[in-house]
């Protein structure tokens, strides 16, 4: 990337920042409008890659939907002027996709899923374009990385509460 295209560390990190707030407020379209229409976004590493806006709307939709709540750490820019890492503690509603990564092994499931959560501590590492819009995302945890919280679900909000 051409020195003029390189994006300044201060942006990259408000940008990673923008997305855990968008997150957590529910804004499916604000977050949307954080990347690129043809983004890669890979949660987790290993896994199938999601492609471009379309689809990760409905990967984030689903996290909202589980009422994600997602404390970031400090980000950190790399030196390349592309990338910024985050680490995330993210917190959500057993289902619906607990249910799918007991069945892959990934975890045991719960006692009683509707009263369940899922803590996850990953770091999320996000490369950005020279637009100022997240163009890949790579989420990296594992199995080691997961908690469940037996009876956990707190009262539903509505969207004007959060």
């Amino acid at each position: 990337m051409p020195a003029g295209e390189l994006v300044d560390a201060a942006t990259r990190k408000r940008l990673a920042l923008d997305y855990c707030r968008l997150m957590n407020s529910g804004d499916v379209d604000g977050v949307l409008q954080l990347f690129a229409p043809d983004v890669r976004f890979e949660d987790p590493v290993g896994w199938t890659p999601v492609h471009g806006r379309a689809a990760l709307r409905t990967h984030l939709a689903t996290a909202i939907a589980a009422r994600v709540h997602e404390v970031p750490g400090v980000p950190a820019a790399a030196q390349d002027g592309r990338h910024v890492a985050l680490p995330v503690t993210a917190t959500l509603d057993y289902l619906p996709m607990g249910a799918g990564l007991a069945a892959a092994g990934l975890i045991a499931a719960p006692r009683r899923p509707e009263a369940a959560r899922l803590r996850f501590r990953l770091v999320s590492v996000m490369r950005v374009g020279p637009e100022q819009l997240l163009q890949h995302v790579r989420v990296f945890w594992g199995r080691s990385d997961i908690t469940v919280l037996e009876d956990a679900v707190p009262p539903r909000m509505s969207a004007a509460d959060r």
